[in-house]
Order: C-alpha cells, then sequence, then structure tokens
C-alpha cells in the first residue's frame, strides 16, 4: 500500500527546503504524483481605513505574496526534475484572508496532506490556524513537519500513540503505508489502566496482531506510571526510543475544550520535534 497523490502546501519560504526534502523523500518512496501548494490570501484592511489605503498598496501585497510564491516555486521545479518526480506547482487564490480552506479543498483530493508546524515567530492567524483547520476539516491524514530541525528519514522507526479510540484508529490505519516499509514499529498506550475495559489486558495487542498481518513489524509497550500529560508523554517516548515519525489521532476531544484546558494534539502540535503524522 502506498500513497500515491501528496498535496504539500508551502506557507512560507524560511520552512520551504526542509518541508520540501520530507515531501520529495515521500514521493519518491511510494511513487507518488507530487502536488506543491501555495494559497494567497485576499489582503484584508480595516473597514474604518479601507477608504484611506490606496490600490497600488493592495496591489504590491499581494505582490509580494506571488513573489515569494515564485521562489518556492522554483525550489519545488528544481527539486522534483533532480529526482524525476510526477510533480505540478499550484498557487490558488483565497477569495478570504484564510487560507486553510483552500488547503482543505484541495487536499480531500490527495492521499496524503503535507503541512508545516505553526511558527508564532512567523505566522499571522490565519496562517498560523492552517494545521489545526486541516487537521479538523480535510478527513484525510496530515503529515506536519517542524519549522525546526533537519530530518533525514521519516517513518523507519515509527511510534504509534494508541488509546483505543477512534481517531487513534484512523490514524494508525492512515499510517498504512508508512507502518509496512518502517524498520520498526512500537504501539505506546500512556496510562491504559484508565481504558474501559481493559481490565489488565494488554492495550494494543490485538491491534498489533492486525497490522502483523500487513507485515508490519511491530511491539506494544504499555506505560502505566507517567508522571506526564500524555502529549509530553509520547513526545519524550518517541525521542528515547529515536522514532523518526509520531502517528496519533489528532483532537479526540472538541477542539474548544483543547484550547480551553489544553490536550495532547494541542501540545504535539505546539512543541513537536520530529514530523506526526495525525488523523481526526
Amino acid at each position: 500500500m502506498n500513497y500515491k497523490t501528496i498535496l504539500a502546501h508551502f506557507t512560507n519560504e524560511k520552512q520551504a527546503k526542509e518541508l520540501l526534502k520530507v515531501a520529495v523523500m515521500l514521493a519518491r518512496k511510494n511513487g507518488a504524483h507530487l502536488i506543491g501548494l501555495f494559497v494567497v490570501p485576499q489582503v484584508w484592511i480595516n473597514p474604518a481605513v479601507a477608504m484611506e489605503v490606496p490600490v497600488e498598496i493592495l496591489a504590491s501585497r499581494k505582490k509580494i505574496y506571488l513573489e515569494e510564491a515564485g521562489r518556492i516555486e522554483a525550489l519545488f521545479e528544481k527539486a522534483t526534475s533532480v529526482e524525476g518526480l510526477s510533480a505540478e506547482w499550484r498557487v490558488a487564490q483565497s477569495p478570504t484572508p484564510s487560507i486553510a480552506n483552500m488547503v482543505i479543498e484541495q487536499g480531500q483530493e490527495a492521499d496524503l496532506v503535507v503541512i508545516g508546524q505553526a511558527d508564532s515567530a512567523i505566522d499571522d492567524d490565519y496562517s498560523g490556524e492552517v494545521p489545526r483547520m486541516v487537521l479538523m476539516e480535510s478527513g484525510r491524514p496530515v503529515l506536519i513537519v517542524p519549522h525546526k530541525g533537519s530530518f533525514k528519514s521519516v517513518g523507519d522507526f515509527v511510534a504509534v500513540g494508541w488509546n483505543g479510540t477512534r481517531e487513534a484508529a484512523r490514524a494508525t490505519f492512515d499510517a498504512l503505508p508508512f507502518l509496512e516499509s518502517a524498520k520498526e514499529v512500537q504501539l505506546h498506550c500512556v496510562n491504559p489502566e484508565k481504558q474501559e475495559g481493559k481490565g489488565g489486558k494488554l492495550v494494543g495487542a490485538e491491534l498489533a496482531t492486525t497490522l502483523a498481518r500487513h507485515g508490519v513489524n511491530v511491539t506494544v509497550e504499555n506505560i502505566s506510571d507517567s508522571k506526564h500529560a500524555v502529549g509530553d508523554e509520547l513526545l519524550s517516548y518517541a525521542g528515547q526510543k529515536g522514532a523518526d515519525l509520531l502517528v496519533m489521532g489528532g483532537y479526540g476531544h472538541s477542539r474548544s475544550r483543547e484550547f480551553i484546558f489544553g490536550g495532547a494534539t494541542k501540545y504535539i502540535l505546539e512543541h513537536m520535534t520530529i514530523p506526526v503524522l495525525m488523523s481526526h
């Protein structure tokens, strides 16, 4: 099983090189068609001052976005041609300042969506919302690449956060192209005693048997005495084991609850150190 159409969304030039490297790596590994996407937002002007803003200012803002898209396109064309990949570059114009809906629309027709982690240092509210919006609304598995770090491999050693929820099941099976080709896969369950009806059973054992039928080299580990919150535990575990990909369900609780109280998804999106594949 392979991903045959991969959409990679680029928000800014700073993150483009590493994001492109990961996307090209995955397209080559899967024999996939790679789509590069840059969304130009509608320039927003406060209505209170809109009449005072010359049309030239609006045009110059749009030109800045298009020039950045052009520079990323050059990187994309060079990287994909060197690898001999089937690839195409798209520039889409959003009818609003938000760009997430355009990424969602185009991502729904791909096997996998690759996006960058939000970076508060350079992202505005609209670009910063892309990861969580695409995760929640696209219905597709989303691979999020950290805005810091360099990643020579993605998917050689996969850590799977398992808690028996619908979202975790969706993510695990959406990740099968990674799991089937991985050298090692570890199912990791934090505080399994909190899962209803598990009564001392090794949580994840049945799932491991199912994955093994796909030829996945999988083991299971339950951690019952973790002193960390789930998100922190998963990242710490992945780091200790040397994993190069974390797979987990996203927003098992409502997004508003995670925003107010915090949660594993929110923590991972803010603190990830390796690429993370999430599904909702």
